[in-house]
């Protein structure tokens, strides 16, 4: 027994030391079909474990549909719905084109996505830019013409003057944007002000440098500017990059990746590889936007995001944003005591992800399925919610499900014979 204990000591060292080194760059968008491996013209991402169409939450739904019109492989919402009962679209977690997506996650091929490449260990992840603040998107699962119409001027107008800027400035060395973020009141999940405000400021005379009309970079501004949420996916692509060479490792406990379809909650541990350990996903807190909304037309948690708290952000740092916690109606101490437990159930602490009202002590990193059972700690999630036909409404925190983490402890025992 103690030299299991040596070996899984050694393999989450290992782990934790990939995790620290990764050094993600976000080198330009391009469009799905071109970067993400194998993606097929008829194929919708989602967010989460995989899920049939019969179980899938509605805003998910809703979305889906939305891609297949905007793909034009349907003329509207009834003809996309035949296409999916019939398989003419098929359907994907974005987890299995080393992509991510926030809420429903959903990417179709020619989307643009960011590409942030782990330039320490040369792998490269993708994340579709974020749609924005207001009530609706395809994130938050609205398919109507208003929604569809915005997607199209990301794909052609946004995306093409971020990918032109990026690649002007020669990338963005996405974790020195994270680290003084972090030092301005972000936690990098639910709260990017100062991260989106600090990326804007780099990019701004590089845009300023494009030959693109006027109004269209008037435009891209505006967006940056109405929309403080906008870096959170550069973000969720570089934490896709960051634990991707960390998977697969030999005995090692530590999670490498959180999803959530707003159905299941899932987990994968590196030593067990692409295997989903599941368990429904947790209810909301939720601070809704307006009193019309409730817990009865919220949506379960929700989306890829939580690829944040995997790298020590969001929910585990939440001491760093007292103002995140304040919307969630905590404080201070309450914010503390949630930071506190996340370092109780991880491997490790990120200099590099300092924490400035703790004396700048490195932020948690790597959570151990070990920890997790024995002491019972559910990892804080920030989240956003959904309503449950769509739109989104408030924004909050969720706690992984406690029983995913004892199916993948089970599983764990049963292959290392303990």
């Amino acid at each position: 027994m103690e030299n299991l204990k040596n070996k899984i000591d050694e393999a989450n060292q290992k782990t934790i030391e990939i995790l620290l080194k990764g050094e993600p760059l976000w080198i330009g968008d391009k469009q799905a079909i071109d970067v993400l491996p194998n993606l097929k013209k008829n194929m919708i991402l989602h967010a989460g474990p995989p899920i049939e169409w019969d179980r899938m939450a509605n805003p998910m739904r809703n979305a889906i549909l939305g891609a297949v019109v905007f793909e034009k492989l349907a003329m509207n919402i009834t003809e996309a719905e035949q296409m999916i009962n019939s398989g003419e679209v098929e359907f994907s977690p974005c987890h299995n084109y080393n992509a991510v997506g926030g809420m429903t996650g959903v990417t179709s091929p020619s989307m643009y996505v960011h590409v942030v490449k782990n330039i320490k260990f040369g792998n490269e992840a993708y994340c579709m830019p974020h749609e924005g603040g207001s009530f609706k998107g395809l994130g938050w699962g609205t398919n109507d013409e208003e929604t569809i119409n915005h997607v199209r001027w990301m794909q052609e107008e946004l995306s093409p003057v971020m990918d032109a800027a990026v690649k002007l400035a020669g990338g963005i060395n996405v974790k020195q944007i994270i680290a003084r973020a972090m030092q301005m009141g972000d936690e990098c999940h639910s709260r990017c002000t100062a991260g989106t405000m600090l990326l804007t400021r780099f990019l701004a005379p590089y845009i300023m440098d494009l030959d693109y009309p006027r109004d269209v970079i008037k435009r891209v501004f505006e967006f940056l500017k109405k929309h403080d949420i906008f870096f959170l996916h550069v973000i969720m692509a570089a934490g896709r990059s960051i634990v991707d060479p960390a998977k697969d490792i030999p005995y090692s406990t530590i999670v490498t990746t959180f999803a959530r379809n707003g159905i299941d909650f899932g987990i994968k541990v590196s030593a067990l590889g692409d295997k989903w350990f599941t368990a429904p996903s947790p209810k909301i807190k939720t601070s809704f936007f307006s009193p019309k909304w409730n817990d009865e037309v919220a949506t379960h948690d929700m989306g890829d995001s939580s690829i944040t708290e995997t790298i020590g952000l969001g929910g585990q740092i939440t001491v760093c944003s007292p103002a995140q916690e304040f919307f969630l109606g905590g404080n201070y101490e309450s914010a503390l005591r949630k930071t506190l437990d996340s370092y109780k159930i991880s491997e490790g602490e990120n200099s590099d992800f300092a924490i400035p009202n703790l004396d700048f002590r490195g932020g948690p990193i790597g959570v151990d399925i070990r920890k997790v059972v024995q002491t019972r700690i559910q990892p804080t999630v920030h989240t956003a919610t959904a309503h449950i036909n769509g739109g989104f409404i408030g924004g909050g925190e969720a706690y992984a499900p406690i029983l995913a983490f004892d199916e993948a402890m089970r599983e764990y025992a049963k292959k290392y014979d303990i």
